[in-house]
């Protein structure tokens, strides 16, 4: 079951960084201010299941990664992000580059995040906090050996 669940993360982070649509979405391509907040992953494109996924933007262009693989705690991850125009890219703290670059607009009030890594993959996200109880007991993850894939 677990290798099942790391299978299925390993490949929404290929997707998750191979999100590449080329259209700006209905209110245009983000910018830097626009995508700072807290985001729950609502859905990916080829996925029946969704996995437990919340990130937060920062205005100093930091980020914090929660995922949850079924079940247990979040796993907590950060970094440092970067807009140029509409492309969103980011390293984790322990220099680890995200698996992709992302195109970043907007459907409405959803953040769409497009991958440029030629796996057509989209992530959708909606302004949602994870919770401060469950933020508080995530597990840190501060190298790439100590847990499974990440998601972006």
């Amino acid at each position: 079951m677990m290798k099942t669940v790391y299978k299925l993360l390993l490949a929404l982070s290929v997707a998750f960084a191979s999100i590449s649509c080329g259209e700006t979405g209905s209110n245009g391509p983000v910018v830097s201010d626009q995508i700072v907040g807290e985001w729950h992953l609502v859905s990916v494109s080829g996925l029946n299941t969704v996995p437990q996924v919340y990130v937060e933007f920062g205005q100093d262009l930091s980020f914090e990664l929660y995922q949850k693989v079924g079940e247990g705690r979040y796993r907590k991850y950060e970094g440092t992000y970067a807009v140029a125009g509409a492309i969103v890219s980011g390293k984790y703290s322990d220099g680890e580059k995200w698996g992709s670059e992302y195109e970043a607009t907007f459907e409405g009030e959803q953040l769409v995040l497009s991958a440029q890594n030629g796996s057509a993959e989209v992530c959708k996200y909606e302004k949602k906090a994870l919770s401060e109880s469950d933020k508080a007991e995530a597990i840190l993850v501060t190298k790439s050996a100590q847990d499974g894939p990440r998601f972006l």
